[in-house]
């Protein structure tokens, strides 16, 4: 049975300020424990239902009670199982990043974010690195929607200028491409090797001081009337095109 200290300090660590104070977050539900238990990332407590428990004899679980479950589950609908884990590394090492290095300016919405993780993953983009004021990786929401990506593909905070400054100090001779409304046609820009891809939030785009920083910006073409498309959308198309 969980105590009270217990049952707070797990439904605490759904606040970011919380998390990284304590440097933990939590993962709930089958299918992306199941992802963790794949990999070689520390799982620091398991908490489940005793039929998954049973089913999971050689782990080290908390059996807990349906009602227990929902009282830390950061989910409307629970799903069996809950762990808390240390946040990974977060140290940055520009002059190992090779190949597409993803930058993602002011990307508020969780959903997006977790969706271009996915992607990325998908892709074989080796890292992200956010801007600071973007949301954090950790939120329950980006886990969930990353489907497990995020436990594979490393996410970095940065101030924007000042790592696109050093990116283009250390990786002189790599591509630093934004992608605008105004740019070179997407389908007729030379796919890059090796460099940064800058998205920007839908609603503002990519933030003023960070455009000085780009060497050349690319656009999707457009063929219909729709105003602009989702990042995580556009940053798929842009993905999918240099991977072809």
């Amino acid at each position: 049975m969980l105590s009270k200290n217990q049952i707070k300090y797990i439904k605490d660590l759904s606040r970011k300020q919380v998390r990284m104070q304590e440097r933990k977050f939590v993962v709930e539900g089958e299918k992306l424990i199941a992802e963790l238990l794949q990999g070689d990332v520390f799982i620091e407590e398991l908490y489940a239902l005793e039929r998954w428990a049973e089913q999971h004899a050689e782990l080290d679980v908390t059996v807990i009670s349906e009602k227990e479950l929902s009282r830390i589950s950061q989910l409307k609908t629970p799903n069996k199982v809950l762990a808390v884990v240390p946040m990974f590394d977060d140290q940055l090492e520009i002059e190992s990043c090779s190949g597409l290095t993803l930058f993602l300016d002011r990307i508020n919405d969780p959903g997006n974010l977790g969706t271009i993780i996915r992607m990325a993953d998908w892709f074989g983009i080796g890292q992200i690195v956010c801007s600071e004021n973007s949301v954090d990786v950790y939120n329950s929401k980006v886990i969930q929607s990353s489907m497990g990506s995020a436990f594979r593909i490393p996410v970095y905070y940065r101030e924007g200028v000042s790592f696109l400054k050093e990116y283009a100090e250390v990786h002189s001779e790599y591509s630093i491409v934004g992608a605008a409304m105004s740019g070179k046609l997407l389908n007729e820009y030379p796919v890059p090797q090796n460099g940064v891809l800058v998205m920007g939030s839908e609603s503002h785009g990519i933030h003023p001081e960070i455009e000085k920083c780009l060497r050349e910006t690319v656009t999707i073409p457009r063929f219909g009337e729709a105003e602009s498309l989702n990042v995580a959308m556009a940053t798929g198309i842009i993905l999918w095109e240099w991977n072809r």
